[in-house]
C-alpha cells in the first residue's frame, strides 16, 4: 500500500515537471515572465493582456489614443495574431529558452500564471 502511494506521488511530480519543461513559459523565472508580459515600451499596450485579459489591453490601448474614433471596444483577431508573433519574439529577447509556439501561448496554465501575477 505504501509503495502504491509513493508511486502515485512520484508520478504526479514527474508529470508536473514534464508539463513545465514542455512549455518554456511555465519554466521561465518570475523575472523573465514579468518582463515578457510587460508592454514593450511606454507607447504600446501589453500583448500578453490581449490574450489573457483583454480588458487590460483595451484600457491600455485606448489610453494611448487621443481620438475617440481610434479607440477600441474589443481585441481584434489581427491584434491577437500580431501579439502572438510579438510574444514569440520577446520570449527569446528576455531570455526564455526554447521555441515558444502558439500552443504554448494559449496554454491555460500560462494564462493562470499571468492572472496570478496581475493580482500581485
Amino acid at each position: 500500500m505504501k509503495n502504491r502511494h509513493l508511486l502515485i506521488v512520484v508520478a504526479t511530480i514527474v508529470l508536473t515537471a514534464c508539463g513545465k519543461l514542455g512549455n518554456p513559459l511555465l519554466s521561465a523565472s518570475d523575472g523573465q515572465f514579468l518582463r515578457w508580459i510587460a508592454p514593450r515600451n511606454g507607447l504600446a499596450p501589453s500583448c500578453a493582456a490581449a490574450l489573457y485579459k483583454p480588458e487590460i489591453f483595451i484600457g491600455q490601448y485606448n489610453g494611448l489614443k487621443f481620438s475617440a474614433r481610434d479607440k477600441i471596444s474589443a481585441v481584434t483577431e489581427r491584434q491577437k495574431s500580431e501579439c502572438i508573433a510579438d510574444l514569440q519574439q520577446r520570449a527569446s529577447e528576455v531570455g526564455i529558452e526554447g521555441n515558444v509556439t502558439r500552443e504554448h501561448l494559449l496554454d491555460d496554465r500560462v494564462k493562470q500564471r499571468f492572472l496570478a501575477l496581475q493580482r500581485g
